[in-house]
């Protein structure tokens, strides 16, 4: 997996570093993760908070993407983290699901 990091000048090394862990940790039990991309940017929007961060990974022909937005980038990026790991476990609960659904439905129409 390749993480390409983006316009996220304000973000503490620390914070940086705490996000590769959580990212090679999610990928590091599946190769479903191929490119991964996290972009900050500054929201103009006066009733939302000051920082954005969109977090987009291709994963086996689909993209997964997450954005979040705070007052301080850290705080926007570690949400966007906690909304793409939902996203990337949902991915593979469908994944999951079908493949248990044809398998039940192939040894159905063998036994019958």
């Amino acid at each position: 997996m390749e993480i390409h990091w983006t316009n996220l000048d304000g973000l503490e090394e620390k914070d940086r570093q705490g996000a590769e862990v959580r990212f090679r940790k999610l990928g590091a039990t599946h190769n479903d993760l191929i490119d991964l991309r996290i972009t900050g940017k500054k929201n103009g929007h006066r009733a939302r908070a000051g920082e954005e961060v969109r977090i987009a990974c291709l994963a086996r022909g689909r993209e997964i993407v997450a954005a979040r937005s705070a007052d301080q980038v850290g705080r926007a990026l570690h949400d966007a983290i906690d909304a793409f790991e939902r996203e990337v476990w949902r991915l593979r609960e469908r994944r999951r699901d079908r493949r248990g659904g044809r398998n039940r439905a192939e040894s159905e129409s063998e036994t019958g």
